[in-house]
C-alpha cells in the first residue's frame, strides 16, 4: 500500500512526484540520497516512501555496496539495451575502481560497525528494532563521510515518527543518549564537555 492509499493526513510529496523524479532524471538509477535531495522530506523518510512505491509495483531496487539502495522504476531495465545502465554494472565500476587492501578494510570495518550495532541495547522489536538500528547506521555513516557532524546534522537524517518516537529530542534522548548508541560505534568520538561536535576518527 502506498502513502496515497493510506488515511489520514495528506503527505507534502505525493507518489506522483517521487515517480516524477525519476521520470525527469538524467541517470535511470537513483540512490535514495540522489531523490531526497530533489523532494521536501528527510532521507529517512524518503527511504520508507520509496519503500512503499517498491511493495506496489512501481519501483525496484537493489543493494549495492553492502548497505547503499539504488532504484529504478518498474519494468526500465527490462527495455535497457546499455548494460552499463544497470545497477549490476554500476556496483561493478565501483568496485573495480578500488583496490583489493581498501576493499578487505572496508569490510572488516563494515562487519565491526554491524557487529557494534547488534550490540547496542535497541529498545523494540521486529520492524521497530529494524529501523532504529538502519537510523543509527546512516548517523554512523553521516560521520563517518563527513568526519564532524553536530546534533541538527543528525537531526535532519532521522524520521521520529518512522522508528516510533514522537520526536527527534525524544529519539536522541531515549536512545542515542541512554543507551551511549553512537558512542559505541567503532572510530566515534563524542564531543568534549561543553562541545557539540562529534568526530569520526579515521
Amino acid at each position: 500500500m502506498t502513502q496515497a492509499d493510506k488515511g489520514g493526513r495528506k503527505p507534502r510529496v505525493t507518489d506522483k512526484d517521487l515517480l516524477d523524479v525519476f521520470h525527469d532524471a538524467e541517470d535511470p538509477v537513483l540512490s535514495t540520497a540522489e531523490v531526497a535531495e530533489s523532494v521536501p522530506i528527510k532521507r529517512r523518510g524518503t527511504l520508507n516512501r520509496l519503500r512503499g512505491l517498491e511493495d506496489a509495483g512501481d519501483l525496484e531496487s537493489k543493494q549495492i555496496g553492502g548497505r547503499n539502495t539504488v532504484w529504478w522504476l518498474a519494468g526500465l531495465m527490462d527495455t535497457e539495451s546499455d548494460r552499463s545502465e544497470t545497477p549490476a554494472d554500476t556496483s561493478g565500476e565501483n568496485l573495480d575502481a578500488e583496490s583489493a587492501d581498501t576493499r578487505a578494510e572496508s569490510d572488516t570495518l563494515d562487519d565491526g560497525v554491524n557487529a557494534a550495532i547488534e550490540a547496542v541495547d535497541t529498545p523494540g522489536s521486529g520492524e521497530t528494532l529494524r529501523r532504529r538500528r538502519e537510523a543509527l547506521r546512516e548517523m554512523y555513516d553521516y560521520l563517518k563521510e563527513h568526519g564532524t557532524a553536530r546534533r541538527s546534522d543528525f537531526a535532519e537524517l532521522v524520521d521520529a515518527e518512522s522508528v516510533g518516537y514522537g520526536s527527534f529530542n525524544s529519539f536522541w534522548n531515549n536512545y542515542v543518549k541512554a543507551k551511549d548508541a553512537l558512542k559505541q560505534l567503532p572510530n566515534v568520538d563524542p564531543p568534549g564537555e561543553g562541545e557539540h561536535t562529534w568526530r569520526f576518527k579515521a
